[in-house]
C-alpha cells in the first residue's frame, strides 16, 4: 500500500513511530491504540501538531476492538505488542481475536508486525517471546492473512543483542 488514507497502530507507546508513519505518509488518517495512560500522555504531547489526523486512544485493544470498523484501514501497524495479547488471551481467543483484527484492513490491506524475540531472562517480558511462542503467532496469522514478509533484525542496545522479527501480511 504505497499511499494509505488510513493507519491503525496498535500500541502507540509514546508516539515514536506514529510521528514516523505521519512524516512518511501526510495525507494519512491515523488511529493509535495505547493501554498505558503514561505513554499515551506522552504521545499526546509528542504528537500535538499532528492531532488534524492523529488520534489517539488510552485503552486496551482487547476491549476497545469492537469498537473499530471493519473494512476501514489500509494499513495496521503492532510494535512489540502481540506477546502482551497472548499472554492474556488463552490460544484460541488469541487466534479469534487476531482474526477479527485482520478483518479491519481493507481487502490488499497491510498489517506489519515487528516482535522481540528471546530476550533474556533478565527482562520481565521474556517468558512471553519464547521463539516458540513467536512462531505460534506468525503462524496464526499465516492461516489468517497472507504472509509477505518475515524477515529478522538485529540490534545491540546497552550492550546486549536484541532480535525482533519483521512481518508483513497482506489481505
Amino acid at each position: 500500500m504505497p499511499n494509505p488514507a488510513r493507519i491503525l497502530e496498535v500500541g502507540s507507546a509514546e508516539g515514536a513511530q506514529t510521528l514516523l508513519l505521519a512524516n512518511q505518509f501526510p495525507n494519512a488518517k491515523i488511529n493509535g491504540i495505547e493501554i498505558s495512560s503514561i505513554a499515551f500522555e506522552r504521545a499526546r504531547g509528542n504528537l500535538k501538531s499532528y492531532e488534524d489526523r492523529v488520534e489517539l486512544v488510552n485503552a486496551d485493544v482487547i476491549e476497545y476492538e469492537s469498537r473499530i470498523d471493519e473494512d476501514a484501514f489500509d494499513a495496521c501497524m503492532w510494535s512489540e505488542t502481540i506477546y502482551y495479547i497472548g499472554a492474556r488471551l488463552t490460544l484460541n481467543d488469541t487466534y479469534e481475536f487476531l482474526n477479527r483484527m485482520v478483518r479491519k484492513l481493507r481487502v490488499g490491506g497491510l498489517m506489519v508486525m515487528a516482535n522481540t524475540v528471546d530476550l533474556s531472562e533478565d527482562i520481565p517480558e521474556w517468558i512471553v517471546t519464547r521463539r516458540p511462542v513467536i512462531d505460534c503467532y506468525y503462524n496464526m496469522l499465516s492461516s489468517l492473512i497472507t504472509p509477505v514478509i518475515r524477515s529478522v533484525y538485529v540490534e545491540e542496545k546497552l550492550g546486549r543483542i536484541f532480535e525482533y522479527q519483521i512481518w508483513a501480511f497482506q489481505r
